[in-house]
Order: structure tokens, then C-alpha cells, then sequence
């Protein structure tokens, strides 16, 4: 199935989000779903993310919840809970906790509650683009990475992804290390990142995804990491100006999980459409987030700047990536194994497809 470009979903996203609210605001929690697993009964379960509808984070969340509704003739509806408040941190231990039944958290926060499994794939500069990643998170790599979720009482469905992070500056360009010498930059609470931010020489921020918009806006960061979906999906092209085009820093892909008592409880027959349909999702993802997008040309009508990083800058980006793998392998055998992996998969590529033009008039030299 080819992925629909996602760019035509944002003016949608007001109403799913005021939906979501809505289910919020009842007040309802993970003991009010239903989750009785007779064979032939109707289920109900909740599934929270912390991004707009219109994401591609939602986009793909959304067709999960279409396919496994058509596949069970029905039978399993699944709401979801998108801006989920707080950000990844409270979503991972509310779905621990059972909250919420089920839940997309990104790779990038699992490490907090002592996940390491997920940390190769943020590992900087390791991996840059989507063919590779659809290699990683849609392979026996990513199987490998799902188990480490049954440690903190988690079923692993997929890992599926929400576009290339780049550096973004607020007043000035973040296409060179030496640009982010000394620059506050939003991340996620996630030490990964914030391993990479600080081989770049900037001071990483923890600063929840809700609130980035006002850190962006009252100067508490100078700059972000974010893919193009972020940027539009949270206005931040209202406080920032740079987007360096020809840069990924990582990916950010977000793991689909259950709390593994309420996994349990299902039927066989559940548990086949709930794990066979998370696994058509990876490949998905990468349809949504590499194919035509009308993203780059409305971010340039409403102000963004493309600004790139020439060859000298590239070496410099890909000498703190070294060192950012070498740190994060040392620290941990798990990572050390997986970024092995990865740098295996990497190696056997040809050369990466030419990137799509950018809007013209809108690229600074």
C-alpha cells in the first residue's frame, strides 16, 4: 500500500486533537476499557502519543487503528490519545502502570527507565537515511530491540518511525559544530541525545515536547533538533528561522507497545491481529516519512530558511558522530552490539538517492 503524502492531514488536526481532549477530559483510565478477551467479544482499548494528529507519528498510529479494526471485523476498536500530556516520560510509565493500554513512545526516552535496547538507532550521524533505517526497524534487528520492553512488564508490537532530525536554529544557522558551540539546544529527556548534543559542543535542555514552543520563544534553548513534521505540527517556524536541509542528526522512531497484563488478557485471535497488523507498520512508516511532501514548500511560506552545510562542515558533523558511537559503545554492550549491526548494514549500501529539491527563494547560502 503506498503511504498518502501526510501534509494534506494538518488542517485536520484541530478537530482530532480537540477529539482527543475530549477523551482525556472524561476522566477515563486503562481499568474502564474493556479488555475482556472471549473469543468474539468487543474490546476497547486506549492508545496515547505525544504529537499532533497530523504527525507522522499520528499518521501511522492512525492506520494501525484502521487496519486492526478491518481485520478484526470490528471487534477491537482502539482510541487514541494524541498530545498526550507531559510528553514520552509520563506516556512510557502510564502505559507501565496501565493507565493507558497502549501506547507509541519514541526510542529516545526508554533509556530513563533502564531500556538501553533502543539506543543504537539514535546513536549520531549512524543512521542518516530511510533506507537503511527500513533495513533496522523492519528486520531481526528491531525483533532483538522489542524484547527489551518485557523487563518493565511491556509486549513490543513495532518500531516505526517520524522523520529525520535536523538542527534547528532560532536566529542564526546550525549547519557547522562550530555553530553549536555554546548553544542551548531543546532535546528530549533522553541521554542518548544529549550524548550527541554535547559531542556538537552545545548544552542539551531537557524540555518536553509541549512546552518547546515557549522555550523556543522566551530564549530558554537557542535552537532544536526536530524533523520537518515537528516544526509544523508545533508552529515552530513562528520562533525559529533555520533549518539545516542537508543534515540528519538521527532518526526518531517510536516504539508501539502494550502493557503486557492487558496483552494477556486478549484471545489468541486478538493477540494475532494486534501483533501481525504492528508488524506492517515499520515499512509503512517509512512510506509516510520518505515520500513526496509538500512540508519543505509551507515551511518556507511561513518563514523558514534552508540553509546547508558544505563539505568541510559535513567532516566536522561526521567526526563528532565518531566519537558520539564510540562514547555510547563503551558505555554499554547491548548498544555496542546493535551499532555493530547497524554499521554492517550500512556498509553494504550503494549511494543514497538524490535528495528532492528545495523551495525556491528559500535556501541561504
Amino acid at each position: 500500500m503506498k503511504a498518502r503524502s501526510w501534509g494534506w492531514r494538518l488542517s485536520a488536526a484541530a478537530a482530532a486533537a480537540a477529539l482527543a481532549l475530549g477523551l482525556t477530559a472524561c476522566g477515563d483510565n486503562g481499568d474502564s476499557a474493556a479488555t475482556d478477551g472471549a473469543e468474539g467479544s468487543q474490546i476497547t482499548l486506549k492508545l496515547g502519543y505525544v504529537t499532533p494528529p497530523a504527525h507522522p507519528y499520528g499518521v501511522v498510529v492512525d492506520e494501525y487503528v484502521k487496519r486492526v479494526k478491518e481485520a478484526s471485523n470490528g471487534a477491537i476498536d482502539i482510541q487514541t490519545l494524541p498530545n498526550y500530556p507531559g510528553g514520552d516520560v509520563p506516556l512510557l510509565q502510564d502505559v507501565r502502570d496501565g493507565a493507558v493500554q497502549m501506547a507509541s513512545v519514541s526510542t529516545a526516552v526508554w533509556s530513563t527507565q533502564g531500556v538501553n535496547s533502543f539506543n543504537a538507532l539514535q546513536a549520531m550521524g549512524l543512521i542518516s537515511r530511510y533506507d537503511l533505517e527500513k533495513e533496522v526497524i523492519d528486520g531481526p534487528i528491531a525483533q532483538d530491540m522489542l524484547k527489551g520492553t518485557e523487563a518493565i512488564g511491556l509486549k513490543g508490537l513495532a518500531i516505526h518511525e517520524g522523520g529525520m532530525r535536523k538542527p534547528v536554529g532560532g536566529k542564526k544557522p546550525l549547519n557547522s559544530v562550530e555553530a553549536f558551540k555554546g548553544q542551548k539546544i531543546r532535546t528530549p529527556e533522553s541521554p542518548v541525545l544529549q550524548t550527541g548534543i554535547k559531542a556538537l559542543g552545545a548544552d542539551p535542555t531537557a524540555v518536553p515536547v509541549g512546552d518547546m514552543y515557549s522555550a523556543m520563544r522566551d530564549g530558554t534553548v537557542d535552537g532544536l533538533e526536530a524533523n520537518l513534521g515537528l516544526i509544523q505540527t508545533n508552529k515552530i517556524y513562528e520562533v525559529a528561522k533555520y533549518i539545516t536541509a542537508n543534515v540528519n542528526l538521527w532518526p526518531f522512531p517510536t516504539v508501539l507497545v502494550m502493557n503486557q497484563s492487558d496483552f494477556d488478557k486478549l484471545s489468541a485471535d486478538q493477540q494475532e491481529t494486534i501483533t501481525k497488523v504492528a508488524s506492517e507498520m515499520p515499512a509503512f512508516s517509512i512510506e509516510v516519512v520518505s515520500g513526496p511532501s509538500d512540508l519543505p514548500q509551507t515551511l518556507c511560506d511561513e518563514g523558514m530558511k534552508f540553509v546547508l552545510a558544505n563539505d568541510a562542515q559535513q567532516a566536522g558533523f561526521a567526526r563528532a558522530s565518531e566519537a558520539t558511537i564510540a562514547e555510547l559503545s563503551k558505555d554499554d554492550p547491548e548498544t555496542k552490539g546493535f551499532i555493530d549491526q547497524i554499521q554492517q548494514l550500512r556498509d553494504g549500501l550503494g549511494a543514497p538517492p538524490a535528495p528532492a529539491p528545495l523551495p525556491e527563494g528559500c535556501v541561504v547560502k
